[in-house]
């Protein structure tokens, strides 16, 4: 028998029969995207669900509140689920009185900024401060009520300088002693200043061991003399030399009547 032709409209009806579970799948994926489109269109209309508060919150104890807002106030568009909360943190911790920030969407309306601000725990050099983590920042300029003790050095050094201030405060709290100043110099050479002003000078090397052997001669060559003390130095194998203050003579007392 001739075969029978088949035609187009059972053709059709055919191929969605064998392959309706396809097709079905394909129409809801289709359906599912549409959706999520108009869905992401609607939230992103700024108008629908605009911002009606930003919230900024914080320890300001050093930092300029009004710089703060000045910085952010250009990045703070779109509506509540298009506002760049990234971009908010990264411009605000790029202030250098900022640590850290925090940036959260609060329903319905809210951008809540918190702001965690840096601890200074010594200055650095003649523009900055070091934090507890030893990492510099440099505000526009110094704050004259903070008391620190100043540390400086090569650039990338920060830490081991800080770490070493810190290990030497210690040791010289045996003597009732205070770090003033320490320096790491360009030849790695160290400095070091103690509160009633005067010098010791350590060296490169040994700088534990000369240190101690200031500490040893204490009791004995510099206790009730440190008023007059200028700078010691401690850059010997087996000893060091001593600079003392030129005190100023007394002048003389007339007694003739």
């Amino acid at each position: 028998m001739p075969r029978q032709k088949t035609s187009p409209v059972q053709f059709v009806a055919t191929l969605l029969k064998d392959n309706a579970r396809t097709i079905t799948g394909l129409v809801l994926i289709a359906l599912l995207v549409s959706i999520v489109s108009l869905a992401k269109l609607g939230l992103s209309d700024p108008y629908r669900f605009p911002l009606e508060l930003v919230e900024v919150k914080g320890d300001f104890r050093y930092m300029d509140k009004q710089q703060l807002q000045s910085a952010l106030v250009s990045h703070i568009d779109g509506g509540f689920f298009t506002v760049d909360v990234n971009t908010i943190r990264s411009v605000a911790e790029q202030l250098p009185w900022v640590y850290k920030a925090t940036v959260k969407r609060v329903w319905p309306a809210t951008l809540r900024i918190y702001i965690e601000e840096q601890q200074a725990i010594a200055q650095w050099g003649e523009q900055g401060y070091l934090n507890k983590k030893g990492e510099p920042f440099f505000p526009e300029r110094l704050n004259p009520s903070l008391k620190l003790p100043a540390l400086a050095g090569p650039e990338g050094h920060e830490l081991k300088v800080l770490e070493n201030y810190q290990r030497v405060t210690g040791t010289l709290a045996s003597l009732g002693m205070t770090v003033a100043r320490m320096e790491l110099d360009s030849r790695r050479a160290w400095h070091l200043q103690v509160g009633e002003g005067v010098l010791l000078e350590l060296g490169r090397v040994d700088t534990r061991e000369r240190l101690q052997r200031f500490i040893s001669a204490y009791p004995t060559v510099f206790a009730g003399r440190i008023e007059q003390l200028k700078r010691v130095d401690l850059r010997y194998s087996n000893g060091f030399s001593v600079d003392w203050q030129q005190l100023a003579a007394k002048p003389a007392m007339d007694t003739q009547g």
